[in-house]
C-alpha cells in the first residue's frame, strides 16, 4: 500500500532540542521525532518544509503545506478554519538570565531578546502596554545567547532547554544560565495544526493519548525535563 505524503511546515530556526533548521538533518528535534513515530504507525510520510518564521501566518496560503509545526491558537488571531491537535508538550514561558541575575527584580529587566517572528508571551502584555520594556529581535539563537552573556540584554524569551543546548555548543557553561525568579511566566504548549486534514489530527490526538510513555522517553532522549 502506497504511503500518503503530507507536507509539514516547520520554522527554519535553530531551536534544538524542540526542533532544528533545515541543515540539521541528523538532529531534527523532539517534535519531529514524535511525528515520525506517529507516521510509521499509520503508514504515512511527512515531508518537512522549513519556512521563515517571519511569514508564519502566510504558510498555508502561500506555501501549500498540509500541517504547521509547532503551532498554537494563541499565535493565530483571526485565522479561522485552523484545526489544532491536543498538546504535544506543555511548557512554561520563563525569562532566561545569567545565573548571577536570577533574583533580579522584574523592574530591572528592561531588554528581552527573542527570535524574529516570535510573539512576546502574554506575561509581558502589561509591560509592553506601559512601554517600559524593549524586545530585541535576532535571527539566531546563538547570537542572542552571546548578547546575554556580554550583558547587552537583560534576558531571553526563549526556552531554557534551548538556551542551555546552544550555550554548551558555544563553549559556555550551561549552568551559567538560569530562570529569572521574579519575572512573570505563563504556561503554553506546542500543537500541530491543519486547515484541510482534521481526520489526521484526530488520529494524532489518539496517538498522543496512547503513546504517553513513548513521548516521555523522547523527552528524556532530547534532554527535555518539564
Amino acid at each position: 500500500m502506497q504511503q500518503q505524503i503530507y507536507r509539514v511546515g516547520v520554522e527554519d530556526i535553530d531551536y534544538y532540542p524542540m526542533y532544528s533548521n533545515k541543515s540539521a538533518l541528523d538532529n531534527p528535534g523532539f517534535l519531529i521525532d514524535v511525528l515520525e513515530i506517529f507516521a510509521k504507525q499509520h503508514n504515512i510520510k511527512f515531508e518537512y518544509i522549513h519556512l521563515p518564521t517571519t511569514r508564519f501566518h502566510e504558510w498555508y496560503q502561500k506555501e501549500n503545506i498540509d500541517f504547521r509545526l509547532p503551532d498554537h491558537s494563541l499565535w493565530n488571531s483571526g485565522n479561522e478554519g485552523l484545526v489544532f491537535s491536543e498538546d504535544i508538550i506543555n511548557l512554561r514561558a520563563d525569562t532566561v538570565v545569567l545565573k548571577e541575575n536570577r533574583k533580579l527584580p522584574e523592574s530591572e529587566i528592561r531588554t528581552i531578546g527573542t527570535l524574529y517572528g516570535f510573539i512576546p508571551g502574554p506575561q509581558w502584555a502589561s509591560r509592553i502596554e506601559e512601554n517600559n520594556i524593549e524586545f530585541v529581535y535576532e535571527g539566531s539563537t546563538r547570537i542572542l545567547i552571546r548578547m546575554l552573556k556580554k550583558g547587552l540584554i537583560d534576558g531571553l524569551d526563549l526556552n531554557i532547554h534551548v538556551v542551555k543546548h546552544y550555550a554548551t555548543e558555544l563553549g559556555y557553561d550551561a549552568n551559567d544560565f538560569a530562570l529569572a525568579t521574579h519575572a512573570p511566566s505563563t504556561q503554553f504548549s506546542y500543537q500541530l495544526s491543519t486547515t484541510s486534514h482534521p481526520d489526521i489530527i484526530r488520529q494524532f490526538d489518539a496517538f498522543l493519548e496512547n503513546a504517553k510513555n513513548e513521548v516521555a522517553a523522547l523527552k528524556r532522549a532530547n534532554n527535555i525535563y518539564n
